[in-house]
């Protein structure tokens, strides 16, 4: 008897909101012409949005990095050698630059503000990224009032003797650009990785995606050479110095020599054979050093560049603009979405108060 209940309850209920959908309906089709009238205002303001609304340019820069994880390549035996004289000739692999670690780098503050203080030319003239971005921005009227120094702040490249200001506007400038302006993508089936840039200055748009990349090329190429270029340095090191041992070496056999010339004594020979004996060590010495250093040398030429880029940004930009059509039809239905609401919520209100 219960359930048969509970299923009337429920049967009366569900009758309700039918009722109340239709009478909703009802209300939405008298109440048309205040739809219709707030769609067509919203549409005119749609189309004056789109007119009116600044052209923003959009930079597409692609790249994929290397793959060295080779071993080498037929560098690769050289390095049994090499490693028996105590060298490594940095042919390791590494995982610091895979394309996750690519997208955080391309959108750390490091790179971001070493891209902004790099030299770039607009015009004709020789200038930073950062002090053009304040400049077609007008940010030194903008902040003017808050701070008055940047009506004379210009930025150089010696972060060292940045002021507190200068931190704060590249920390300010890295923070916008990375939110609003910038966009990283990843190939779902290749390893290109994509740099977008959208600003309303074609230049900068351009410029930024290509400094982005400069500087993490820069950086990778750094990182991934630092082991090769430390053994290219300690054999270079070492070879000069096994360079001077055999001059002296040489010198010593020599003065001997002369010194000894045409008297036949037992002790002077030993004496020659023992310099004559550490010349030819030395000898020895310098010449597999000297092929090491040379492997070194290539192992290092090898490993550049570890960045290629595919296609870079060339003007005219694409522009990204919001048509006219567009802009009527998405702000008609904003329009027609409003007015419905208000008309629902009225009328429920209506029906609240008439119930009390």
């Amino acid at each position: 008897m219960q359930t048969s209940n509970n299923f009337y309850d429920d049967e009366i209920r569900l009758k309700d909101v039918i009722l109340k959908l239709q009478a909703l309906k009802g209300e939405l089709f008298s109440r048309w012409k205040l739809i219709f009238i707030t769609s067509l205002l919203f549409a005119v303001l749609g189309v004056l949005y789109a007119i009116k609304k600044q052209v923003i340019y959009k930079a597409e820069l692609n790249f994929v990095v290397e793959d060295n994880s080779g071993g080498g390549g037929a560098l690769g035996k050289y390095s049994g050698l090499a490693s028996q004289f105590g060298f490594d000739l940095g042919l390791g692999t590494s995982t610091t630059f895979s394309e996750g670690n690519i997208h955080e780098l391309l959108t750390s503050r490091r790179v971001v503000e070493e891209a902004l203080l790099s030299k770039v030319n607009i015009n004709g003239n020789d200038e930073l990224l950062i002090n053009y971005h304040i400049e077609f921005n007008d940010y030194r009227d903008e902040w003017s009032e808050t701070m008055p120094e940047i009506k004379d702040l210009i930025f150089t490249t010696d972060r060292s003797r940045f002021s507190l200001a200068k931190d704060s506007i590249l920390a300010l400038a890295w923070k916008n650009l990375t939110n609003e302006n910038l966009q990283i993508e990843l190939g779902e089936e290749s390893s290109i990785i994509t740099v977008i840039c959208q600003s309303k200055d074609e230049q900068f748009a351009k410029l930024l995606v290509e400094a982005l990349v400069s500087e993490v090329s820069d950086y990778y190429t750094h990182t991934q050479t630092a082991k090769a270029r430390h053994t290219l340095d300690f054999i270079q090191n070492r070879a000069d110095s096994v360079l001077t041992e055999l001059k002296l070496a040489e010198l010593s056999y020599a003065r001997h020599k002369d010194s000894n010339f045409g008297v036949m004594r037992a002790e002077g020979l030993l004496d020659e054979l023992r310099l004559k004996r550490e010349v030819e060590i030395l000898n020895v010495m310098y010449g597999e050093i000297i092929k090491n250093l040379e492997i070194s040398k290539v192992t290092l030429l090898n490993q550049k560049p570890l960045i290629n880029v595919i296609d870079s940004p060339r003007f005219p930009l694409e522009v990204v603009r919001l048509s006219k059509l567009k802009g009527l039809l998405l702000f008609a239905l904003l329009g027609v979405t409003i007015a419905s609401i208000y008309v629902v919520i009225n009328s429920l209100i209506r029906d609240v108060l008439e119930e009390s």
